[in-house]
């Protein structure tokens, strides 16, 4: 069984809802999704979060996946989107507790 086929397969039993292949499917490809959430986030802390995040999306998307092009690419563009959509949420929060800081100062 090619590489391809393989992850079709586990895909298809994902979407099945077999826990195993779900299991399988996050431990093939977590390490290198959390490698990529370490560059984008400011620190282990933050990339762990990012990594949860996107493999939500990542299961809560998976039927629209749609067997073209790698697999692991399309995980990686959720992981990356997500890891972009965690930093403009810290950003802005960090923006606001600043502006309260300053504004509340003597």
């Amino acid at each position: 069984m090619g590489i391809k086929s393989k992850e079709q397969n586990i895909v298809k039993r994902c979407l099945q809802g077999d826990q195993k292949a779900q299991r399988q499917l996050y431990q093939t490809y977590a390490n290198k999704m959390f490698a990529v959430c370490l560059r984008y986030g400011s620190g282990r802390q933050d990339a762990e979060d990012i990594l949860q995040e996107g493999f939500i999306k990542v299961f809560k998307n998976l039927e629209r996946f749609q067997f073209k092009g790698s697999f692991e690419g399309w995980v990686r563009r959720i992981i990356v989107n997500s890891a972009i959509e965690h930093y403009r949420k810290n950003l802005k929060w960090k923006y606001t507790e600043e502006r309260a800081r300053s504004k509340y100062r003597f």
